[in-house]
């Protein structure tokens, strides 16, 4: 897929305005505009927080006390790009490790390079990549072997075989290596298929792929599910630029997400990006996305499992029980959410006979 006109003009900066509305409200939750100095910092801050950083300092139409805000701001773009060139950098040392190794790269390391004009206008925090489940020890002795630290799992369920990640540190950078998107006892996915999906990419060693585009939308859906919808708004950007780039992906990958077992998941993703973009909400949520779950389900995950517009930017607020309760009914039947309730049971009570954190 390559960049569509359309996803590049909103890369440059022309994000609807309920976008940068949701930043305001987030940074001191003041009526919009951004009336003086202080807001206008405030709001920066923000932007940075929410991953739009980039996206801020080539936005046109701005409130006055915003551009005045990112006149004095030239350092935090740079610091900014500074970043992004150590995190490609990163990729780059990646590719070469794994060269003969097949992997896929996920989320921000795909998404810099195939939705937005300028890598670096798509800040990351760290490096994911995808590879095949009876090659993860393999793949993770050999990173450990050039010196990439394994980072200490924070939870007993991290240290089971089959979690679906390991985490290390290559320098300041962090590398997951997943071997399955998530626990597979909350998923039915084909994982041959996936690889036989993939698609070659140039930009991390002659080894590296990235996801298909309807499986990049169906796992993107995934990955906001994971984190119970309390994300940074640049992963809604992502959403909006995928189907601005491929609207005819939507219906293929609702088919996916229906056989992956992860309805609710992407139900949840369009509900959530229709706040921010109203074209979505008209095209999407109203017709594909109800048919994922149908309108009882629908309006009861709206209304009691979704995050709502006021938690934006306040992820820490969350209680852990109210994660759990998202996370159970974001999943799709009634078997994986037993499932998942007794993984975490087993999970707390191993972490407490042990003296570990709870999961």
């Amino acid at each position: 897929m390559t960049v569509d006109p359309r996803s590049e003009a909103a890369a440059r900066g022309g994000l609807p305005a309920p976008v940068w509305r949701a930043v305001h409200a987030a940074a001191n939750g003041e009526p919009w505009p951004p009336s003086d100095d202080r807001a206008g910092e405030l709001f920066v801050a923000q932007a940075s927080r929410e991953g739009l950083l980039p996206l801020l300092f080539e936005a046109a139409d701005l409130p006055d006390a915003v551009r005045a805000a990112v006149g004095r701001q030239p350092a935090l773009l740079a610091l900014a790009r500074a970043r992004a060139a150590i995190l490609f950098r990163a990729l780059g040392t990646l590719g070469d490790l794994l060269r003969d190794e097949p992997f896929v790269v996920l989320k921000g390391a795909d998404y810099a390079f195939r939705l937005y004009p300028r890598p670096e206008q798509r800040p990351m925090q760290d490096l994911d990549v995808l590879v095949p489940g009876d090659r993860l020890p393999a793949v993770c002795e050999r990173l450990q072997a050039a010196g990439l630290v394994a980072r200490r799992p924070r939870t007993a369920a991290r240290e089971a075989p089959s979690y679906y990640e390991r985490a290390f540190l290559m320098g300041d950078v962090v590398v997951e290596v997943h071997q399955a998107f998530l626990q597979r006892s909350r998923l039915r996915v084909d994982y041959e298929a996936v690889w036989r999906r993939r698609v070659p990419i140039a930009q991390a060693g002659p080894a590296a792929a990235r996801l298909d585009d309807v499986d990049a939308l169906a796992y993107h859906a995934l990955s906001l599910a994971k984190d119970e919808f309390s994300v940074p708004l640049v992963r809604y950007v992502d959403l909006w630029l995928m189907l601005h780039a491929g609207p005819e992906l939507l219906g293929a990958a609702a088919a996916r997400a229906a056989e992956w077992r992860a309805a609710r998941a992407l139900f949840g993703a369009l509900h959530q990006a229709g706040r921010l973009f109203p074209e979505l909400a008209e095209v999407s949520v109203r017709s594909v996305a109800r048919a994922l779950v149908g309108p009882l389900s629908g309006r009861f995950l709206a209304r009691f499992v979704l995050p709502p517009p006021e938690e934006q930017g306040r992820a820490g607020a969350v209680g852990r029980a109210r994660q759990l309760w998202r996370k159970f009914w974001l999943m799709d039947d009634v078997w994986r959410r037993l499932a998942f309730a007794a993984e975490h049971a087993g999970a707390s009570a191993r972490g407490l006979r042990g003296g570990r954190p709870r999961p």
